[in-house]
């Protein structure tokens, strides 16, 4: 995904869909996905227990003002992961680049506070 493009287009032109659920049924992940990226499935353990089709992204309705954010956190995700680093690296990965594209935006400060890191 270049830097200028739209992390919702970017997930159209990927094949994905975006499902926007009750907070009560992901309120343990905030969003979740199972996906296929460069030939391979792609998926958090969490994804069956929530029973999370192919190719779609859940996010908690209660975050949908900040799917932006959470959005371009699973892409980096995914893309760690097709390069072979685990889940908790990948995790951790797509976290640091968040917070380094989004620093010190107001928006993300807010969501930074919502979830308490």
């Amino acid at each position: 995904m270049s830097e200028k493009e739209n992390v919702k287009k970017t997930i159209e032109k990927l094949g994905y869909k975006i499902v926007y659920v009750p907070h009560g049924v992901i309120e343990n992940y905030n969003a979740c996905y199972k996906v296929v990226y460069k030939g391979r499935t792609f998926s958090p353990p969490a994804a069956d227990k929530l029973g999370i089709p192919l190719n779609e992204i859940w996010i908690s309705q209660k975050w949908k003002e900040f799917d932006k954010h959470i959005l371009y956190h699973e892409l980096r995700e995914i893309e760690y992961r097709s390069r072979g680093y685990n889940m908790e690296q990948a995790h951790k990965l797509a976290n640091k680049d968040v917070k380094e594209k989004f620093r010190g935006k107001p928006k993300h400060e807010r969501l930074l506070r919502a979830i308490n890191i």
